[in-house]
């Protein structure tokens, strides 16, 4: 998987999406951190609900204070997903579009497939579109086999 700048990614595309790009998921180092930052305070329900959602990805090992760093590609994907759609739920949060520059390349197909048919539930419930792509080609989730 190639590695791209994250300030050429944003120039091109942080006008028009929400980017989530594989090696820049998150700016702190925990979840717990992460929903503060994203709200400007502490979410315990948030919080409990990502980790809930988790589990359905058999990531029963996801905790609140867990650093970063010490999660897999795949997990900390998954993760910031999770983050992703809790908070579109919680803030009741339409229309958006939402980048994953190779974000599902890094999870495993079961839990790709389970995520994806997550994604797709957003554009039903919240008009959400995805978007998947590297620096130079972005197609609609909806596109892709």
């Amino acid at each position: 998987m190639a590695i791209y700048q994250l300030q050429s990614i944003l120039d091109r595309y942080a006008d028009d999406f929400l980017v989530l790009e594989i090696n820049h998921l998150f700016v702190s180092s925990t979840l717990r951190e992460e929903i503060w930052l994203l709200q400007k305070k502490d979410d315990e329900d948030l919080l409990r609900r990502i980790i809930h959602a988790a589990r359905n990805y058999g990531l029963d090992e996801i905790g609140a204070d867990r650093d970063f760093e010490t999660y897999s590609g795949g997990q900390k994907a998954i993760v910031a997903c999770l983050l992703v759609m809790a908070a579109v739920d919680r803030h009741d949060i339409r229309n958006l579009r939402i980048l994953l520059i190779n974000v599902l390349e890094s999870i495993s197909g079961g839990n790709r497939r389970l995520l994806t048919a997550d994604l797709r539930q957003l554009k039903t419930s919240r008009r959400i579109r995805v978007f998947t792509g590297g620096s130079e080609l972005v197609e609609q989730m909806e596109e892709l086999a």
